[in-house]
């Protein structure tokens, strides 16, 4: 256990963090007194020793990850002889698993192209296998290294790092974003390539090719181009007026009810009785409040996005609609939809205030805690029907069942849509299938046209 200590603290270094030998010498004496088959006591323990300065961008977390896996038995015996621990030092890793996003969004600023083509290549290695499944496709290799590698903050972070400097003017700093959201997007062409390379040394030459699909709709949202991504910002707009049609048809298929006595004799008397016209009494469309709450973290920042356009969007369908963007903490976005004449880029969702709490990663235990303590009471109502967007994958963190049973408890429906594949629900650290006893229904939604299907079901 000493000797994974020691590996962590010469992780953080490399991250950045400044950890002193006292430090690591106070880690070791403190994890003598806690049970160290529970990750989570752990984990703090360690954190509270050996971190002492703000850690924005979740160094500490991607540093412990790599040196302690979960689920995996440890090669020496822990200290206090439990064997329950999982853990397992990475003797023979080469460090850059801890600090992977720090070494990209170096290359992006210094416009290293050599150096993300180097990256790219060693993120797939690292990232893009890990659960034995021989048969990956290319979109579920992608979403495992985009998991690990946050891009959708990292032009967040480079710009903030830009304006800390003071080096640049308003304009500069606008040809700046432009420049890296280019390199940002070339990065992730380059992850696409290297996955592609290592599929296809890895797939028989005589196996079957599979179709290319043509309609942007069907494209997965999850492993987005910057083309097909502006490619379905165009076929939004006929999207939802094709949405709103369907919801118009469905209600209008619904709207006649019991049998109207009165109207009906009333209108007979007219012919005497024959023939009788049978009048059915009006049903009146339940225009239901909406609380929509999206996970933008990582690789689900997209979906979410485009989760909120399409939500925001049926203002005639719904009575109100409450927005909230959320990562380790959650905030209210509905005005930013209000306010907008154009498409909301997912940076302004990620850098509302609130959005990113402690560490920025994901933490649905905290979102949901801190969404029953501060809106439940105000945004949720015995007529409210809740939609949660995310992957439910919590970083092996609390869950926070307690508070999200209460939102469900309160709530007139929820429902949970998930952009994984669903043969990918419950492993690792995905927590889909403790939300789902509390869920009216959890929908696998993966293109935008399943995302518009489900919705215009769900309103």
């Amino acid at each position: 256990m000493v000797e994974q200590i020691i590996a962590l603290a010469e992780r953080l270094r490399g991250a950045g963090l400044d950890v002193a030998t006292s430090e690591v010498i106070d880690a070791a004496r403190a994890l003598e007194h806690l049970d160290l088959a529970d990750r989570t006591v752990v984990r703090e323990c360690l954190r509270a020793a050996m971190v002492k300065e703000a850690d924005p961008i979740g160094s500490f977390d991607r540093c412990f990850d790599a040196t302690f896996r979960p689920g995996v038995a440890s090669a020496e015996p822990a200290v206090g002889g439990s064997s329950g621990v999982g853990f397992e030092p990475l003797s023979t890793a080469s460090g850059l698993a801890g600090s992977m996003d720090d070494e990209v969004l170096q290359a992006l600023m210094s416009g290293d192209a050599d150096a993300l083509a180097s990256l790219a290549r060693q993120a797939v290695e690292m990232y893009g296998g890990g659960d034995g499944d021989d048969a990956a496709s290319e979109r579920r290799l992608m979403h495992r290294v985009l998991r690990a590698i946050d891009l959708s903050r990292m032009l967040s972070a480079a710009m903030q790092q830009l304006r800390r400097s003071g080096d640049h003017d308003d304009f500069e700093l606008m040809l700046r974003r432009n420049e890296l959201s280019e390199l940002i997007e070339e990065f992730r062409r380059k992850l696409a390539a290297e996955i592609a390379r290592q599929l296809d040394a890895a797939t028989p030459t005589d196996a079957p090719t599979i179709p290319e699909r043509t309609s942007p709709e069907d494209i997965d949202l999850l492993q987005l181009s910057r083309t097909e991504y502006d490619e379905l910002r165009r076929v939004l707009q006929p999207l939802l007026r094709k949405m709103a049609a369907r919801i118009g048809q469905k209600r209008k298929l619904r709207s006649t009810g019991r049998l109207d006595v009165r109207r009906t004799i009333r209108r007979s008397l007219q012919s005497g009785g024959v023939p009788m016209e049978v009048v059915q009494r009006r049903r009146h469309p339940h225009r239901p409040d909406v609380v929509v709450l999206c996970d933008v973290s990582g690789s689900v920042a997209e979906f979410a996005q485009f989760t909120f356009s399409l939500m925001n969007a049926l203002h005639a369908e719904v009575r109100k609609v409450r927005s909230f963007a959320f990562v380790d903490g959650v905030a209210e976005v509905t005005d930013v939809f209000q306010e907008a004449r154009h498409d909301i880029a997912v940076n302004r969702l990620v850098e509302r205030r609130g959005v990113v709490g402690l560490d920025g990663h994901s933490d649905y235990g905290a979102v949901f805690s801190q969404f029953a303590t501060d809106h439940l009471e105000d945004a949720v109502g015995s007529g409210t029907t809740v939609i949660i967007s995310g992957d439910a994958r919590s970083n092996y963190r609390d869950g926070g069942v307690d508070p999200f049973e209460r939102i469900a408890e309160r709530a007139r429906r929820v429902y949970w849509l998930n952009p994984e594949p669903c043969e990918l629900w419950g492993t690792t650290d995905s927590l889909i299938d403790t939300y789902r006893h509390g869920c009216t229904a959890v929908h696998e939604v993966r293109t935008l046209g399943q995302l518009a299907d489900v919705i215009a079901e769900l309103i």
